[in-house]
């Protein structure tokens, strides 16, 4: 075999290897993919619920205390490095404005890789309750000493980066007025048991949103990347094909060459 036909069949196994290899990525995106849909879809009631109750509080219960330092507390979901795409490069495209002059805290590896002297960081972990709450326990430390008076939330929702505010708590857009409930035992009461609740399931929704995101940036990227592994495997297919005829075709030309030389002679 020709060394160019031999290097030639190398290059098209190497670009088979890849394809299987982000056709498998693009699987297992896809699967979390749908995974965190059905999270999404299963907390939707009780985050609704959670609003609607959030919405019959008085407005001075989502308003920021005038009396603490004007500073905020950023949380940043950017996922996890490579592999999704334009997906965290937008997202922290996007943060910059925010960032200037705030306690930083970054969810994913992509953030903590920008901001190295964030105040806290934290892994790729898979959106999940339990993480939520170890989130709320970090960014609400700040906010509870007075080193901040708002904490906010910066992630992308559907295909677009977002930044909401978590403390204090948003002032819910719901279809029931204030004052359609009676209160018991009073709205101070309420707004006690509601915290718990409502912050971490406003932390665990950002984070299913962001993860939601990421993994359709990153089925689209590996979708893209096996493509490009398809065409390339064509392109090499062809040029083997024609280095194959061309050395058959100069064999033949040989062996026809010898044979008309032995019948001279």
């Amino acid at each position: 075999m020709p060394d160019n036909l031999f290097e030639t069949r190398q290059r098209i196994n190497a670009a088979a290897q890849t394809r299987k290899i982000t056709r498998t990525m693009e699987l297992v995106a896809s699967s979390r993919l749908q995974r965190a849909k059905q999270q999404l879809a299963a907390f939707a009631p009780a985050l609704r619920h959670l609003s609607e109750a959030a919405a019959c509080l008085p407005e001075a219960y989502f308003t920021p205390d005038p009396d603490r330092p004007k500073r905020r507390a950023l949380l940043v979901f950017a996922g996890a490095k490579g592999l999704s795409g334009a997906y965290s490069p937008a997202l922290l495209r996007f943060a910059v404005e925010h960032t200037k002059g705030a306690v930083l805290f970054a969810a994913g590896s992509a953030a903590a890789a920008e901001y190295p002297d964030a105040y806290l960081t934290f892994g790729d972990d898979a959106p999940s309750p339990a993480f939520a709450q170890a989130l709320f326990n970090a960014v609400e430390a700040p906010y509870k000493s007075g080193e901040v008076n708002e904490v906010w939330l910066v992630y992308t929702e559907g295909y677009t980066p977002v930044r909401k505010r978590l403390l204090p708590l948003p002032a819910p857009e719901s279809p029931h007025a204030a004052g359609q409930l009676i209160l018991e035992p009073s709205p101070k009461a309420l707004y006690s048991t509601l915290f718990a609740f409502y912050t971490r399931a406003l932390l665990y929704e950002a984070h299913l949103q962001a993860y939601t995101a990421e993994q359709v940036a990153r089925v689209s990227a590996m979708d893209h990347a096996t493509r490009n592994a398809e065409d390339i495997i064509n392109e090499l297919q062809a040029e083997y094909n024609r280095i194959r005829q061309a050395s058959i075709t100069q064999e033949i030309i040989m062996v026809s060459g010898a044979a008309n030389a032995i019948g001279e002679d």
